[in-house]
């Protein structure tokens, strides 16, 4: 829920963008055992628990460090759980998107015309808003209001930060403000979407609680050397939330990043409508022309396309995303304040070779 626009999560993105498919073939496997380990203790980080894709698919089993819990102390496996922040956005983008393609939703039709979110006092601002302009984050609207508490159901006022459809505003609360739209239209809790059309790819993961059956929750920490640091998945409630509150394994996440890498479940039309770049983020928060599409952010690195999106739920960190040319991805999920320079640390290009 406190993602912040910042130019690290791009920067992250700019790593793995570099990864050329020409790279791709010459760069080394991200590490694992002692070397992770050693890279968790760098970083301050308890845990990780990450998976790579090639050409699309997930590559083997999760790649699993570190504890879950540090007192007593859990070791994480491939089924733990972490909060995922906002990787939740992308698959609620895609749920909506499927909706579309059913005719359940139309992306360009004024939200007024139809529903009324009471939270929001300015109508005549609010009757501009559509769920493209959710999407594609362009709404005017806060990220969050009242701070960052993490109490789901807020009741406050949201107010217009900028006019709507004028620029770049990241919102996690207009987020909110499209599944209240979609669970009125369709007479379904955004669990039971979930559950009824991405539950095949992803049965370990949830909106809401209780956890699946057989899967195990993390714990997350300012730092991996307090055990007092920690919390519980304090984000996840009986309220989902389709900005921040799924929770997930990196290889069920794998599995989905997949479905888009491949171009599955949703039209062609659809596809095409959801990861065309529409927003532009603000040169000042990335590296490389960066735009926001239907729940993704879209970076291009010459010849090179990125679709990624990262997470931050304090001290929950994760990054997902995938290059378009390469078909390479790569899914990290992990339970550690310091988490984001683990992230930018793995995806690091190698090195140049040294001229002779």
């Amino acid at each position: 829920m406190r993602e912040r626009k910042s130019a690290g999560l791009v920067q992250a993105a700019l790593c793995m963008a570099l990864a050329t498919p020409a790279a791709a073939e010459t760069r080394p496997p991200f590490p694992t055992g002692p070397a992770l380990d050693r890279l968790l203790a760098a970083h301050d980080v308890p845990g990780i628990a990450m998976v790579t894709l090639k050409d699309c698919e997930p590559e083997g089993p999760p790649v699993v460090a570190g504890n879950a819990s540090l007192q007593p102390a859990v070791a994480v496996t491939p089924a733990t759980v972490f909060e995922s922040a906002s990787l939740s956005k992308p698959v609620f983008a895609w749920l909506v998107m499927q909706l579309v393609d059913e005719q359940v939703i139309d992306l360009d039709r004024p939200f007024a015309q139809s529903f009324d979110y009471v939270r929001i006092p300015d109508k005549a601002a609010y009757a501009q808003l559509t769920p493209r302009l959710v999407l594609s984050h362009r709404t005017g609207l806060p990220n969050w209001v009242d701070g960052d508490t993490d109490f789901p159901q807020r009741t406050a006022p949201i107010p217009f930060t900028v006019p709507p459809d004028t620029t770049y505003s990241y919102s996690g609360e207009a987020y909110q403000l499209l599944q209240a739209f979609v669970e009125h239209k369709t007479g379904s809790t955004l669990q039971a979407l979930f559950e009824q059309r991405l539950g095949r790819w992803m049965p370990d993961s949830t909106f809401t609680r209780p956890l699946r059956p057989g899967t195990v929750a993390s714990r997350a920490y300012r730092s991996a050397r307090d055990a007092d640091s920690g919390r519980d998945m304090t984000n996840l409630t009986g309220f989902a939330m389709s900005a921040a509150s799924l929770v997930t394994t990196a290889q069920d996440y794998a599995r989905f990043l997949s479905l888009v890498c491949k171009r599955e479940g949703l039209s062609r039309a659809a596809y095409d409508d959801m990861l065309r770049p529409q927003t532009p983020v603000p040169r000042s928060e990335s590296l490389l022309p960066t735009f926001r599409s239907m729940g993704w952010a879209i970076t291009d690195a010459g010849g090179t396309t990125l679709v990624s999106h990262s997470g931050n739920n304090g001290a929950y960190r994760a990054f997902a995303g995938f290059v378009q040319e390469s078909r390479d991805g790569v899914v990290i999920l992990t339970n550690g304040a310091k988490g984001r320079e683990l992230i930018d640390a793995l995806l690091q290009p190698p090195p140049a070779p040294a001229s002779r």
